[in-house]
């Protein structure tokens, strides 16, 4: 089998990328971001493409995760006719920015994409969209000052990582 060049790049970016690393090493943030504007480019043709050069479906099942979690969130804005602009690498991005963590409690891994205006309201973009644990999506009265500084730096222009 002959793997064009496109397609051995994305795979070593997945081969790197570990679910359990509560942190990545901006060496492999940057691959995981440019992978990700690959794929908005390409959608799906790259992705089953990434599925055989993983390397191991651990790899495989965390970016594609991501990915699904981020079209799932779109199609549902684009149906209640709001915002739907957020893209993988913009997620990706306030992950790397939380360290994979909740952005209200800072403690606990992240498990949902938390919608900080509700999401009829809003929209789902990245100025809307935080990383959240099951505990703090749920809480209405939620600590968010590290939210609102992150958009306000993302507003401003001056996220640094």
């Amino acid at each position: 089998m002959i793997v064009n060049s496109h397609a051995h790049s994305i795979m070593m970016t997945i081969f790197l990328f570990r679910e359990e690393v509560s942190f990545m090493i901006s060496e492999n943030e940057q691959f995981l971001l440019h992978l990700a504007q690959q794929i908005s480019q390409h959608d799906r043709k790259v992705v089953s493409e990434i599925r055989e050069l993983a390397g191991t479906e651990e790899n495989y099942l965390l970016f594609i995760r991501e990915h699904d979690r981020v079209q799932e969130q779109v199609v549902r804005a684009r149906y209640l006719q709001t915002r739907a602009t957020l893209t993988l690498a913009e997620w990706l991005t306030t992950l790397v920015y939380f360290r994979w963590h909740c952005a209200y409690c800072q403690k606990k891994p992240f498990q949902v994409l938390h919608h900080f205006t509700p999401r009829s309201h809003g929209g789902t973009s990245s100025d809307n969209c935080v990383p959240a644990c099951y505990s703090c999506a749920r809480l209405k009265n939620r600590r968010d000052t590290h939210v609102k500084a992150y958009f306000a730096a993302m507003k401003a222009g001056s996220l640094h990582f």
